[in-house]
């Protein structure tokens, strides 16, 4: 048969081209624009043509048809074989542009520093490997909530969802599955699948997804989940690569998480670092006290904080500090413990107390102080020394009270690192009064009150204000002594500075001069309002007298003067001189009384001790001053003739 186009129609030619059908690219797919897509099927198409003149019609019959039927042969296999070249080639350089884009995104991924920006990142980077249209980053709140982080919507109504709507649990929903199964999904049609569930607020469409989980060292750290409306279209390939992203992010979120907690850390030890640099500066407890509650309230966000020790004898509580200063109350102010069962177990065991107000099972009594204030929460830590606690830190907000283990535990080591240095301060407290007081009366002694004197005239010179000075000497007491014994006299002085506690103001200073004599330093007060304060004092003895088991009622008298600066002197030693010439004056007169008075108004006259007239006991006050001096030089501790 010769070789023309009858051929054609013959029917193995016919199964040829059905071969080649399947062979050839499809019409509409992707791959059907492509060059060596096209080179493949017309090389297909020549080596049919080629084949059909060999197998069809049994070869050629003349040499012109043989060369025919080689060089479509020929021509036909090298084309083919250059198309999948061709394509194996291109397979190979989207091979290489993924790897370039995965390796992009590890770089920005591991450049990024906190979790949000880990997130822009995937949803940014994976777009250029995979088509999507829409891209949710979760991560893993425990115990089983999955928070969106980033969002990506391209289409239509993925372009503006609400994030709130998006969030998940873990076992609820696909990306719910994955997260609790830890195993990749690719699904081709969403509402057929079981295991989906539909977001609130969304209509139910074709779509396809792939879900794959992040995990770093074998911990879920969230889950990645692309959207795309119509059916089938991710393929194993787009799988395989966003699982790689996946990992790549795990990583990415693990070291992102350690930078925050190293960040977080350094924070914390530079607000240690402040207030231990800030304690140091101080000696004075109420000071280290009101610096702890400010560094405190503002390391753990709360709005008020108050530092307070424990008085264990008398089981009472003293607020030594609190913030802000608008809520410090009276200096050296004492709360009983009794009532208050939290605070006990904060120190007797050292134990952190949380109180809720709105806890049924909360004390109530610290429930009733937080609702006196307008307050909601309550964290009460110990502060503790050599494993033993000398009061507790209380921190309290107006919201619920804090639970982060991190803001309790930073909390926890700054009131150890402040217990020490308010531990200091309280043991410097106790020397320096031992070296500043009388012991057996408490109060200030005679170098303390010279120094203070000083101290308070500069300051009455500076401000313009007045400063006086009461000089009080004990009427018989060498009778008492004499006749009673040193040891009640002992108690005649105790008694007589209790009295005096009872009637000067915390601001005034009061010393026990020596022996039987003691001293007042009266701060922006007046001559009138210092003799009212001195017509109290023999007030209080009067109406007290000293009691002693065994023995009647002992009466108490004193000589009292005044001296106000700037009219009686103008440095502490003329003040001192003026007041003891009229307390001099005074005991001449009779005793138990402030003078020398005017014998018109009956007030104590005004002026220096020439002006007082009694020029005559210059040579006994000098003598008395050296005296007291040497006195001043020992330790006080009974009392004298």
């Amino acid at each position: 048969m010769p070789f023309d186009g009858a051929w054609w129609h013959h029917p193995r030619v016919h199964r040829l081209f059905a071969i080649f059908n399947r062979l050839a690219p499809r019409r509409g797919s992707a791959s059907a624009t492509r060059p060596h897509s096209i080179a493949l099927g017309g090389g297909l198409l020549i080596l049919v043509l080629g084949l059909a003149g060999w197998v069809v019609f049994g070869g050629p019959e003349s040499v012109q048809e043989m060369l025919v039927v080689v060089d479509l042969t020929v021509g036909g296999t090298i084309l083919a074989t250059g198309s999948l070249v061709g394509r194996a080639r291109a397979a190979e350089s989207r091979r290489e542009a993924q790897i370039g884009v995965l390796q992009h995104t590890a770089r920005r991924m591991s450049a990024s520093l906190t979790r949000e920006g880990v997130g822009r990142a995937v949803v940014e980077e994976t777009r250029r490997v995979i088509d999507y249209h829409n891209a949710r980053v979760y991560v893993v709140d425990p115990p089983d909530d999955l928070t969106v982080i980033a969002f990506e919507g391209r289409v239509g109504a993925y372009e503006s969802v609400d994030l709130d709507i998006l969030g998940a649990k873990v076992g609820e929903g696909l990306t719910g599955w994955v997260a609790r199964h830890l195993t990749p999904l690719r699904i081709d049609d969403v509402l057929s699948d079981p295991r989906g569930a539909t977001i609130p607020g969304t209509e139910s469409v074709d779509e396809s997804m792939l879900v794959v989980p992040m995990q770093h060292d074998e911990e879920l750290i969230g889950v990645i989940t692309l959207s795309k409306l119509g059916l089938r279209q991710f393929d194993d390939d787009d799988l395989r690569l966003l699982t790689i992203i996946a990992d790549q992010a795990a990583t990415a979120f693990a070291e992102a998480d350690l930078m925050a907690e190293t960040t977080r850390l350094a924070a914390e030890l530079r607000q240690l670092l402040d207030m231990s640099s800030a304690l140091s500066r101080y000696l004075d407890p109420r000071a280290v006290a009101n610096l702890m509650a400010d560094h405190l309230a503002r390391a753990v966000g709360a709005d008020q904080a108050h530092v307070s020790d424990w008085d264990r004898p008398n089981d009472r509580l003293r607020t030594l500090g609190s913030y802000p200063a608008s809520t410090r109350g009276e200096a050296d102010a004492y709360y009983p413990l009794a009532g208050y069962p939290a605070s006990r177990r904060v120190l007797e065991g050292r134990s952190i107390e949380v109180v809720d107000a709105d806890n049924p099972e909360a004390d109530q009594a610290e429930v009733a102080l937080l609702r006196a204030d307008g307050m909601h929460g309550l964290v009460m830590l110990p502060l503790v020394v050599n494993d033993r606690a000398i009061g507790l830190v209380e921190l309290v907000s107006s919201d619920r009270p804090t639970s982060d283990a991190g803001r309790i535990t930073l909390a926890r080591t700054m009131a150890h690192e402040g217990a020490m240095a308010l531990e200091n301060a309280r043991l410097y407290e106790t020397a320096r009064d031992l070296a500043d007081r009388d012991p057996l009366t408490g109060f200030f002694n005679h170098r303390y009150l010279q120094e203070r004197l000083t101290e308070e005239v500069v300051r009455a010179i500076r401000m313009q204000r007045p400063v006086s000075v009461v000089m009080l000497d004990l009427d018989d007491f060498k009778l008492v002594n004499d006749s009673f014994g040193h040891q009640y006299g002992d108690g005649v002085l105790v008694h007589v500075a209790a009295r005096t506690r009872s009637v000067v103001r915390a601001s005034d200073v009061a010393a026990r001069y020596g022996g039987d004599e003691f001293a007042l330093i009266l701060p922006e007060t007046g001559r009138e309002d210092a003799i009212r304060v001195t017509e109290r004092l023999l007030a209080a003895f009067r109406d007290s007298p000293f009691t002693s088991e065994g023995r009647q009622p002992f009466p108490i008298g004193a000589s009292i003067g005044v001296a106000t600066h700037p009219d009686d002197g103008r440095t502490a030693t003329e003040l001192i001189a003026a007041a003891d010439h009229r307390l001099y004056a005074a005991k001449n007169a009779g005793g138990n009384r402030v003078g020398p008075l005017d014998p018109v108004s009956g007030r104590p006259l005004a002026g220096g001790p020439r002006a007082l007239g009694v020029r005559h006991r210059e040579p006994v006050l000098t003598a008395r001053l050296a005296a007291q001096e040497a006195r001043a030089s020992s330790p006080v501790g009974s009392s004298e003739a």
